[in-house]
């Protein structure tokens, strides 16, 4: 699955396994509490911690999160049937 983390220093999408929303937060509020805000290792945090991998291919992310005001989302793919 994939994941985008949006911040002032750009987005960053992530590949990884599927997880549930509500995991997707706990990890997002995980690395939030202990990263060092000076050197501003969260991604690289996140990805080793949970074993995400950054990606450079645009494709749609299922959940994101935007650092800059602290909210994570769901995004909504549309389906048939």
């Amino acid at each position: 699955m994939v994941i985008e983390i949006e911040y002032y220093k750009g987005d960053i999408l992530l590949y990884g396994q599927k997880i549930s929303f509500k995991e997707f937060k706990k990890q997002i509020e995980n690395i939030e509490s202990f990263y060092d805000r000076n050197e501003d290792n969260f991604i690289a945090l996140l990805c080793r911690v949970y074993n995400w991998t950054i990606i450079k291919d645009k494709v749609q992310a299922v959940y994101i999160y935007d650092r800059d005001i602290q909210k994570a989302y769901i995004i909504k793919h549309g389906f048939s049937g």
